[in-house]
């Protein structure tokens, strides 16, 4: 039997409650350090700690150029948003919290930890102990093949995870197309069809109450991206979204789209090299569908479309002005996607989950950064953003590969994600993970 730790959760604060309860029943223990004050409305049965009135000024030893050359989230934010040093205050108290996480593992002899995203500082202090102990990790995030499936990877999510690049990994599987082509987008478990709708009210309660024990000191500021402001325009969007009309759209004849990406995320914080705004993005594509325009005389446009998570934060309206008489570009917020998708030559991405959409309709995928898709066959990476108009050229003249496509989804779909929901609780997705981290 193994001994668990959870540590902060995503969201829906139950999902770790609901795994660690299904371990329990099966023979395993299970420990839990929450560190915000909403996590304390959430009772479990799990031996729990609230990390802050544990804290001590122990330190764990570790320099603070390690610190900050970890993919810390909150650091790398504040240095390339806001041009800001994360201070040795905040360092230092990174490491006493990692004092404490050490201790805490060391008595309760903890053999697996589970982690949500693991770009988070508490996330990555973790990962530092964990790899020195010897412990095995498990990292969980939203899945691809969403709202019903999840990731769950040892190594890491999306460019950092175990997926396999290696074109004859999948050459070798064998294909059941009836069931890829069935459940690629569906859940096999009927019963999970009711169980993906996230309840934001409570999701806004508990963030409000998260925020309000960091103004009041009594938990550790875990987030350097969200204000009181920022968090109020978010829900109110969330909210009002879905009752908005779709835009106005008729689509060209020729078409590349381009699904932007939330500008501050992590994939592109830490997984695209070479682009690091969307301002750049749609810089680099134009001037390679411009040159392909006027050396082959077509009328090839461009399609982009705002990313709903980051629509409260970034309306781009200089750059919609930049290109309000240019006829090759089109902007649009709400329009089905898979609309999109289909009437497109290709689709050009940074790295985001869009190209795998993309990839099941059997069309042409140029990504710009590090993508756990970039596999030959699959999607076509460009790593120089000079080489775009070249790469797209051969590319729209080459054919897809549908096969190794295929091979590739039913991996992802059916061997690598979890089916279950991340959004709400449910017993199924409990057992669907435990079965998956259970030795």
């Amino acid at each position: 039997m193994a001994n668990y730790l959870f540590l902060r959760g995503n969201r829906n604060k139950g999902f770790f409650i609901d795994i660690a309860k299904e371990l329990r029943r099966r023979g395993h223990q299970c420990f839990q350090m929450k560190f915000e004050l909403g996590e304390l409305l959430f009772k479990s049965n799990m031996h729990t700690i609230y990390a802050p009135f544990h804290l001590s000024k122990k330190e764990y030893p570790i320099t603070d150029d390690t610190l900050r050359q970890l993919k810390i989230y909150n650091i790398t934010y504040k240095k390339k948003m806001l041009n800001k040093r994360t201070t040795t205050k905040e360092l230092k108290l990174y490491k006493q919290y990692m004092h404490l996480i050490d201790q805490y593992i060391e008595d309760n002899q903890i053999d697996r930890i589970c982690l949500f995203n693991g770009y988070h500082w508490i996330d990555q202090v973790t990962k530092v102990i964990a790899e020195k102990r010897g412990l095995k990790t498990y990292i969980f995030e939203d899945g691809i093949f969403r709202p019903y499936t999840l990731t769950c990877d040892e190594k890491g999510i999306n460019a950092d995870s175990s997926v396999p690049r290696d074109i004859t990994f999948y050459d070798a599987l064998k294909l059941d197309s009836i069931r890829l082509k069935r459940y690629l987008f569906q859940p096999e478990n009927q019963e999970l069809e009711n169980k993906t709708k996230e309840n934001l009210f409570l999701v806004a309660f508990v963030k409000a109450i998260n925020m309000l024990g960091d103004l009041l000191k009594l938990s550790p500021k875990l987030y350097a991206h969200i204000t009181w402001w920022q968090a109020i325009k978010y829900f109110i969007y969330k909210k009002t979204f879905p009752i908005r009309r779709e835009d106005t759209l008729v689509c060209p004849k020729e078409y590349i789209f381009l699904p932007f990406q939330v500008a501050r995320d992590t994939q592109i914080l830490y997984n695209s090299p070479a682009i690091k705004s969307m301002e750049q993005f749609v810089e680099v594509v134009l001037t390679a569908v411009e040159e392909i325009n006027a050396s082959q005389k077509r009328d090839i446009k461009l399609i982009i479309k705002e990313h709903p998570e980051d629509m409260s934060r970034n309306r781009y309206r200089k750059l919609k002005w930049r290109f309000k008489n240019n006829g090759n570009v089109i902007f649009v917020q709400k329009y089905n996607l898979n609309k999109l998708i289909a009437g497109s030559m290709a689709v050009v991405t940074i790295n985001s989950t869009v190209g795998i959409e993309a990839i099941a309709q059997h069309k042409h995928v140029i990504t710009l950064g590090e993508a756990s898709y970039n596999i030959e066959g699959v999607a076509t990476n460009c790593k120089d953003p000079n080489d775009l108009v070249d790469v797209l050229k051969e590319v729209l003249e080459s054919p897809v590969n549908k096969e190794r496509i295929d091979k590739f989804l039913y991996y992802m779909r059916f061997e690598y994600q979890i089916e279950g929901t991340i959004n709400a609780r449910s017993n199924i997705t409990a057992q669907n993970v435990a079965n998956r981290i259970s030795p």
